[in-house]
Order: C-alpha cells, then structure tokens, then sequence
C-alpha cells in the first residue's frame, strides 16, 4: 500500500508510535517522485515519514527497488557510529512490509542549504564541512569486508543513478561509449567505501552553522568518486543557471573538494581524484542528456554544458582550480 497523507494518524497509531486521539499536524517533503515523505509534528515531537515507491512518476515507465529504504537504514546505523552526534537521523521503526523507515527530523530551526543557496546566501564553511563530513566517511568505512557484505546489492545505484545518468549517456553519445562504459562499470566493481550516493545541497540541513544530512537510499559500497563528483556536478548546474553568483558556486566546488582531499588518507586518493573528474564529465553530460534532464534557463549555456562535459571526459587538468577555471572561461567565452 502507499501511505497517503490522510492515513498516517492511523498507520503510527498500529506502530505504536502515537496514543489514539493525539492530534497531529503533516506537512509533504520533496516532490513524491521517488519517495513519499511526510514530517509529522504531535506533542513536541516531529518524525519524518518515509515510504520508497516502486515507481518513479515521470511519463517513462522507469521502476525502481523498493528495499532502497533498507539500505538507508543500513546507511545511518553505520553513520552514527563514524559521524560526530547530532549530524545524521535516528531511526524509529523499519517497516519491511510497506518499505517505510521512521526516523527523527531535522532541528526544527534549521533550515535547508538548498533553499540558502537559492535565496544567495552562499556560506563557502558548509561546503569545507561537507567535505570534511564525506571524507571521513571514505575514511572510516575503507575496505572494510563486513560492510561490503552489508552493502552488497547495488541494485538501487543502478537503477537510479548508472542507468538514468551513464547508460542513458551511451545510447545518445555512442562515440562516448567506451569511456562511459569503463567509469560506469569502475563505480559497480571497485568497491572500496560506503558511498552516499546523494550528497548535494537539497539533502543538507543547517542548524547553528553544523550540519545535518538525509537520504542515504542510493547508499552502496563503491568508490568514492562518485560522492565527489555527484555534488560538483550540482553546483556546476547551479554556477551555470546563476551568472551572477556563478563564481560562489563553483569556488563552492572547490573549497568543498579541497577540504576532502585535506582529509582523506585511504590508499588511492590520487585516482580517486582523476575518476572523480571523469565522473564529473558523464555526470554533467547527464545533466543536460539523462534520464531526467536539469531545466537549463538558457539553451546556449545547456549546450556549453554539453560540451564543458564532454571535455571533462578526456581532460589532463588535475586540480580542481584549474577545472572550474576552464568551466568558467568557457561560460564566458562562448
């Protein structure tokens, strides 16, 4: 069953997560394409609610596993345990019959870094935490053989990230389609670390300048380049949609994977960095060509993106100055 909005007093009453006759109040998270999320609020307490569906609600028929959510819940169990207090959920119920996880929200006066960026506040020290947040992750969860077990089924990687985002790639660029092969099948067969799988500014919090990070779904034992590149690429899509601030963002992008690799000490941080560069090319290729294309405001920078992307694939560049740099000239010259 999917859990509508109407039906959640009844559902946490059977989980014996509220008393009968609690009044509560719930509001709707995201956009329900993949998920269904509601934060619930009752008597000084708020939960959020979450339910994985099967279908992702775009006009193409594109199905999804529903036990992601129990690969979140995997996920946060081994965060709380590496990530310093406060920074990620608990968690309160795993349903594993209707696919729902329960856990707590996020501090009530936070507010989401998403919704900062959009209003121009583009605080550079959320984006050094997030590196440093992520590279200790990387860190502490390298080659290790019980959370590899743990992690084993990549399933939902594949469905929501690989297929939409590289295989999709190689049907529409097939002279592309050796180098996005080889990066695609290096994500799915050198497993290394835990990988989030969704780190980008709509799943941080900020509450009294620390921060606080949600859907850990696509979480998987992988390498790390992909975390890397999965955030540079949203705040390329940002730095491109906002030429007025397109400087903050990509400096964002540097200062975030510059304060990773400050930390990160496993041993192949020097290919992480050129994958991760390579992983940003397909990423931002898939921007523009993927399943579920950004919305660029203008075609002529959509088709700069596709070729900024293009040359990321191939490129000798190495620091990731001189890769924003080259972004940037791009942008300007034309």
């Amino acid at each position: 069953m999917n859990l509508e909005k109407k039906a959640l007093s009844s559902y946490l009453q059977r989980k014996k997560l509220l008393d009968k006759g609690t009044t509560i109040t719930v509001r709707t998270i995201g956009d329900g394409m993949k998920n269904l999320v509601y934060l619930v609020s009752f008597s000084g307490q708020r939960l959020i609610v979450k339910q994985a569906v099967s279908r992702v609600q775009i006009k193409e028929r594109w199905w999804v596993d529903r036990k992601r959510i129990f690969a979140e819940k995997n996920c946060i169990e081994i965060l709380e345990q590496i990530l310093p207090p406060d920074v990620i959920p608990d968690t309160i119920l795993e349903d594993r019959t209707d696919f729902i996880l329960v856990t707590t929200a996020p501090p009530e006066n936070g507010v989401l870094w998403e919704d900062e960026l959009a209003r121009g506040r583009i605080d550079l020290q959320i984006a050094v935490q997030c590196g440093e947040l992520l590279a200790t992750v990387h860190n502490e969860t390298w080659d290790n053989r019980d959370l590899k077990s743990m992690f084993k089924d990549t399933k939902p990687f594949e469905q929501l990230r690989i297929d939409p985002y590289y295989q999709r790639l190689v049907q529409s660029f097939p002279d592309l389609k050796k180098v996005i092969n080889t990066q695609s099948r290096h994500l799915l067969r050198d497993g290394h670390t835990l990988v989030l799988g969704d780190m980008r500014p709509r799943n941080v919090w900020i509450s009294g300048g620390q921060l606080y990070l949600v859907d850990f779904a696509t979480a998987h034992y992988g390498s790390p380049s992909f975390d890397l590149a999965f955030y540079a690429t949203d705040m390329c899509v940002k730095a491109m949609n906002n030429s007025t601030q397109k400087a903050a963002y990509l400096e964002a992008i540097n200062v975030f994977w510059n304060s990773y690799f400050r930390i990160a000490e496993y041993e192949t941080v020097e290919e992480t960095t050129r994958r991760a560069v390579c992983d940003l090319g397909c990423l931002l290729l898939a921007a523009t060509d993927g399943r579920q294309p950004v919305e660029f405001l203008d075609p002529h920078v959509a088709e700069l993106s596709r070729r900024i992307a293009q040359s990321l694939l191939f490129t000798e560049l190495a620091r990731i100055e001189e890769i924003t740099e080259f972004i940037n000239r791009t942008l300007i010259d034309g």
